[in-house]
């Protein structure tokens, strides 16, 4: 618990130091705000923050590897550069949105009109992105077993959404 104290002292003394740092690599507030309580979290984690010589200089060395990981894992922004104006300006959007509630209105029905052990299985299919071996050991069926759920699933959501 020792960690938490000192970070609790750290927080005081160099929070606004430590936003600000990330502030000039990250543009947005929400992701400030979550790379500051990561590079926290890495801290509270360490072994002991007691041998540390240079506090200040060690929370801004973590919070940059913080920030550099994050970057590593945001997509190019060509991907957002090369979006179609018309897709952002297409008059069908509000028709569109309609029919993808009425969609998924649909799908929740019939959902819940599946058998339990079918809609388990059509969950940890999709919900948790479980191959269907992983869901025949979770839930102590056979692969083929899994499938027949699944084909028996995908027939009534077919069935509901061409209705």
């Amino acid at each position: 618990m020792a960690n938490g104290s000192l970070l609790l002292g750290w927080r005081r003394l160099w929070n606004a130091s430590l936003h600000r740092f990330i502030g000039r690599q990250v543009r947005a507030r929400v992701d400030i705000e979550d790379l500051a309580q990561e590079t926290y979290l890495r801290l509270l984690r360490a072994r002991d923050l007691r041998d540390v010589r240079n506090p200040k200089a060690y929370l801004m060395r973590v919070a940059a590897n913080v920030v550099s990981e994050w970057r590593d894992h945001q997509p190019p922004l060509a991907m957002f550069e090369a979006v179609d104006e018309e897709l952002l300006t297409d008059e069908r959007g509000p028709l569109l949105e309609v029919e993808a509630e009425v969609s998924q209105a649909l799908v929740d029905q019939v959902l819940r009109g599946l058998p339990p052990m079918t809609r388990a299985v059509v969950l940890l299919k999709f919900r948790d992105n479980l191959p269907c071996k992983d869901i025949a050991r979770e839930l102590q069926l056979t692969d083929r077993q899994v499938r027949r759920h699944l084909t028996r699933a995908y027939e009534q959501l077919r069935t509901a959404l061409v209705d």
